[in-house]
């Protein structure tokens, strides 16, 4: 208390909180609350009660108990929609008029096709889909107002990115451009598609971003939950701040409809320049292409994002036949035939691809762990060294380097090259869980616990993660939590034939000789080798 009085803390007028604030707040909370409520349900499923009074108390965590929680989380749920709906029909209305249907024609006249697009700049600039024009000979845009306007000049192209920007025969003061943003948005961010999909006419999609995934030599690709549909491609992806963050791109593998979207980053680096006429970029020119190496190699990036490497695979191995120096054609190669397991062939492409880019330090951090994968420990040392050398801020290189070390013993220095990955990229899961096998193969269970949780936080589906933390939790004699981590290893990974048989070892340590059995059913079905194990053990 000072001199002149009592202490008096002033009370400021609270500040109503933007519409959007909201909104992401209260999917902040309820993602938190979903999560939480998840992982308490594994770990009511068969733990004893002592255990989990004595592990888990919600006053111990300054939790609130379960009634008000599940009607916290029931209030979020009902009210979360409300308060993103009051906003969105004004945010729109507002984005509609810079939304612009894109006709394309060809040769002789005829319609060839629909799709969307937007304005980026106050000239008229339409930013859309590189395939939305593909084989045009003449392109028209309707504006809101139901007015056509042709379009002129293609400005810029970015193939691999199915980007295109064309400027448009139109009045500065019948443009509404849109702000691009070049940040990446948040997984789970709410967002709104405007297009034209099927031929109908500004149509509203909405959803969330479900991935930001990282495809190596392309960057980044966001999927998203909202439908595209055939004419949607070109369509902005729009936030809950009016600002678009990718363009739709609609395409189908193997009979289903991929929703990607490019993100905003490639979008603003579309230099403005003079261009060419669709006349002149005209059908038999993108025929062409579309046969070349490069075209080739930019098919194959579709089908890469999409995860589905047996289809890509094939446009690289075509690709690099038509040019035999194309670099990024042979990395993608190795790339797809390391995810199909096919090891060896897939170094002998990386080596191809330094051979044409020998100071690329990706390459040399994928020939690392293509050589760890065939046991070439050494080999992959001296790769991911030269990554690292290359690029010294390479988080996954250095992540490689500590997962080649700790597979040779040399247990000190993997620990500092995980600590650097994560130093480099905190939020980097498998730095964590490389940092946390080396732990636990010095018996600092302590330890390796934590790391396995932090790779777990950041990637919660991450199986082998749960595994791992299991063992640790085992081995410690924490036999209950080891079965939880187990559990939901399995729950994630049914094949997973190690987290059955830890599984089994940990109902045998508990005395349930016939939970053992069951999961040694399971395990025959798997792997016989370790079947065979948890058999020894149960009637030892």
């Amino acid at each position: 208390m000072s001199k002149s009085g009592p202490f008096i803390r002033l009370r400021r007028k609270p500040q109503a909180l933007p519409m959007d604030e909201c909104v992401n707040r209260a999917r902040i909370i309820l993602c938190r609350c979903a999560a939480l409520l998840r992982r308490i349900s594994l770990m009511a499923d068969n733990p004893p009660k002592p255990w989990r009074r004595r592990v888990f108390s919600w006053r111990d965590h300054g939790l609130c108990p379960w009634g008000s929680m599940v009607g916290f989380l029931f209030f979020i749920l009902a009210v979360s929609p409300v308060m993103g709906q009051d906003g969105l029909p004004a945010l729109i209305k507002k984005m509609e008029p810079s939304i612009v249907v894109i006709v394309t024609y060809g040769r002789n006249g005829s319609m060839l096709g629909q799709g969307s697009g937007f304005f980026v700049d106050q000239e008229g600039d339409v930013v859309t889909n590189f395939h939305v024009l593909q084989g045009a000979s003449r392109a028209v845009v309707k504006t809101a107002d139901g007015k056509e306007h042709a379009v002129q000049n293609v400005l810029a192209e970015d193939k691999e990115g199915d980007l295109v920007r064309v400027s448009v025969e139109i009045s500065k003061e019948a443009v509404r451009p849109l702000p691009v943003s070049a940040e990446l948005p948040e997984v789970g961010e709410r967002i709104i598609i405007i297009g034209t999909p099927l031929g109908l006419d500004r149509t509203v999609s909405d959803g969330i971003i479900s991935a930001v995934r990282d495809v190596p030599a392309f960057g980044k690709i966001i999927q998203v939950t909202a439908p595209i549909s055939p004419g949607s491609s070109g369509s902005p992806v729009i936030n809950m701040k009016g600002e678009v963050i990718g363009i739709a791109t609609f395409f189908v593998v193997a009979g289903q409809n991929i929703n990607f979207a490019i993100p905003g980053e490639r979008i603003v680096k579309l230099s403005h320049g003079h261009g060419i006429t669709l006349s002149e970029r005209d059908e038999g020119r993108i025929k062409d292409w579309l046969a070349s190496a490069e075209g080739l190699y930019t098919t194959g990036l579709r089908f890469l994002w999409a995860e589905d490497y047996e289809r890509a695979l094939p446009y690289f191995v075509e690709a690099v036949k038509r040019n035999p120096d194309h670099g990024a054609g042979y990395f993608q190669m190795g790339y797809c035939l390391a995810k199909l397991g096919q090891y060896g062939e897939a170094i002998e492409s990386y080596k191809q691809a330094l051979r044409i880019t020998p100071k690329e330090a990706g390459i040399h951090s994928n020939l690392c762990a293509a050589y760890g994968k065939m046991g070439r420990y050494e080999e992959a040392i001296e790769s991911c060294k030269q990554a690292t050398q290359l690029q010294p801020d390479f988080a996954e290189a250095y992540s490689n380097l500590g997962w080649s070390y700790q597979r040779t013993g040399r247990y000190q220095e993997a620990i500092q090259a995980c600590k650097e990955a994560i130093r480099l990229k905190p939020e980097f899961s498998p730095a964590h869980y490389n940092l946390g096998n080396s732990y636990a193969v010095l018996k600092k269970y302590d330890e390796a616990i934590d790391s396995y949780k932090e790779a777990i936080r950041i990637k919660f589906d991450y199986a082998e993660g749960h595994l791992d933390l299991g063992a640790a939790y085992f081995h410690t004699g924490r036999i209950e939590e080891a079965m939880v981590s187990y559990k939901q290893a399995i729950r994630l990974k049914p094949s997973l034939a190690e987290a059955h048989l830890n599984l089994g070892m940990a109902y045998l340590r508990l005395g349930d000789k016939g939970s053992a059995i069951e999961e040694y059913k399971i395990l025959k079905e798997l792997d016989r080798v370790l079947a065979n194990r948890l058999f020894n053990l149960i009637y030892e």
